[in-house]
């Protein structure tokens, strides 16, 4: 009999191979792509860069090693605008307290969300659990601009995502926003800090997955250093995962 995460891996070749076929015409793998934008004016450039490239590569490797899944490398960085955004079946953006959208990235993110993508958004804080702040506010007005009809929903530890290839408890999941000796605004993040929330289509299938007062891409970029523990596993878990349930559903 199968295992679970062989049969997972199986079918993950399988309908990864099948999306970027359907998108690009061609017969390719699993490429990480990030999103590249403009930070408002005045506040940090190249946002959307932190970590980068060490941690998508750290990822590709950890996909390589850890399952099945067919990749095609390297990792890319892409703008909104441009259409090779349909070839990629998951797009990374960090920083969202920074990101600054136009018309037209919002209506190529609309149209790529509706057509099966999905995104994920990670890396940014303010003031804990119970608390949001001008880094929130400003990724729920681009998130708004995206999909003024939808809202962000807490994706709460029942949901299937944290067991569709790794068993992950996002309560229990450690912020790598904290690092076990880092504080920001005074306070110090406990695992109760750290929220993901999803905005979800009409059927149901989250498009985008919103990493809130965490950061997995610091968990990539530094398996092993900066005190993070077991968070950088977690981590690389938390995005496979992710990986795994939007090339299935």
């Amino acid at each position: 009999m199968f295992s679970r995460t062989l049969f997972v891996s199986l079918t993950l070749l399988l309908l990864s191979t099948t999306w970027l076929t359907q998108a690009s015409g061609q017969d390719s793998g699993f490429q990480f792509a990030r999103v590249w934008y403009e930070s408002h004016p005045g506040l940090r450039n190249n946002a959307w860069a932190t970590d980068y490239p060490t941690a998508e590569y750290n990822l590709h490797e950890a996909i390589s090693r850890t399952t099945g899944l067919q990749l095609e490398g390297p990792p890319i960085v892409v703008s909104l605008t441009d259409d090779r955004i349909f070839e990629y079946a998951v797009l990374y953006l960090t920083e969202p307290g920074y990101w600054r959208t136009n018309e037209e990235e919002v209506a190529n993110l609309r149209r790529y969300l509706d057509r099966g993508g999905f995104l994920i958004i990670d890396d940014f804080h303010d003031y804990g659990r119970g608390h949001v702040g001008p880094q929130w506010n400003n990724m729920y007005d681009n998130i708004k601009r995206v999909y003024p009809d939808r809202e962000p929903v807490e994706l709460t530890a029942d949901h299937p995502i944290w067991q569709i290839y790794y068993d992950v408890d996002p309560d229990a999941a450690i912020s790598t926003k904290n690092g076990g000796s880092r504080r920001w605004g005074g306070m110090r993040f406990s695992p109760e800090d750290d929220i993901y929330y999803a905005v979800f289509d009409d059927a149901g299938r989250p498009t985008i997955v919103i990493c809130y007062n965490q950061d997995i891409g610091d968990g990539w970029e530094w398996p092993g250093g900066r005190n993070l523990g077991s968070a950088s596993t977690v981590s690389f878990q938390m995005a496979i995962n992710f990986i795994f349930y939007t090339l299935t559903h």
